[in-house]
């Protein structure tokens, strides 16, 4: 099982130095460190977190809570705030935005690590929740001002594209304004399998495995090393 991966946003080197070791030593995957909020949201994007811890006051223009807000209009990944901010006016704008946690500085370690277990955990169950519910087998996606019925089992893949996504069946393309993640998020989890951080795919679909790549139909799509573990478990060996 891959370490979760979290992302921190934070103005003071020293915590953010001292909340890496920490976690680090938890088993976490610390892949990003920055004290800038425009640059955060571009490697949030890139690097794909699993869970972010934002610091509320920044460098730049843009606070925490501000580039959270940008945030939320392109991902659903969850985030906890780091503050040493606890007044009314910063805890109702805190309150807007929904956060996993809000911990006050300073912080001790035992505070830090159930902060982050809890977010976790109601983020698992949230998509639990999600996936228990009756599974869907088509949805719709606009096209020109037209709503087009899509079958789950005509998809062959997805393709990350910027902040959308291309979808592929055997005959059409489409558009989706919604990022890759977030698409992937409501796909039965045991038909839809990330295979690329811009791919994925359609388990049933697959005809071969060779080299790095997956083919599907006539298209051939990489398979990166660190996803190949979790694909083998959804394929019948003989």
């Amino acid at each position: 099982m891959l370490p979760t991966k979290i992302y921190i946003v934070e103005d003071e080197p020293l915590i953010s130095e001292t909340i890496k070791t920490v976690l680090e030593k938890e088993g976490y995957s610390i892949i990003g460190i920055t004290d800038n909020g425009k640059e955060a949201l571009f490697d949030i994007q890139e690097l794909e977190p699993d869970l972010i811890l934002v610091d509320i006051t920044l460098e730049g223009k843009m606070d925490g809570i501000e580039m959270v807000n940008h945030l939320k209009k392109k991902s659903d990944v969850p985030f906890i705030f780091l503050t040493s901010h606890s007044d009314n006016n910063t805890l109702e704008r805190v309150k807007q935005t929904d956060p996993a946690g809000f911990i006050v500085k300073p912080f001790n370690e035992k505070t830090l690590k159930s902060n982050i277990e809890l977010a976790l955990y109601k983020n698992k169950v949230q998509k639990q929740s999600v996936s228990s519910n009756e599974e869907m087998n088509s949805f719709f996606v606009k096209n020109k001002g037209e709503l087009i019925k899509i079958e789950l089992d005509d998809i062959l893949y997805l393709e990350a594209f910027d902040n959308y996504c291309n979808l592929y069946t055997s005959n059409q393309k489409h558009l989706i304004s919604h990022t890759l993640k977030s698409v992937e998020e409501k796909l039965p989890q045991h038909k839809f399998i990330r295979v690329h951080r811009s791919y994925v795919i359609n388990v049933s679909k697959i005809k071969s495995l060779q080299d790095g790549y997956i083919f599907i139909e006539k298209n051939k799509v990489p398979m990166s090393a660190s996803n190949k573990e979790e694909l083998m478990k959804h394929i019948n060996l003989l």
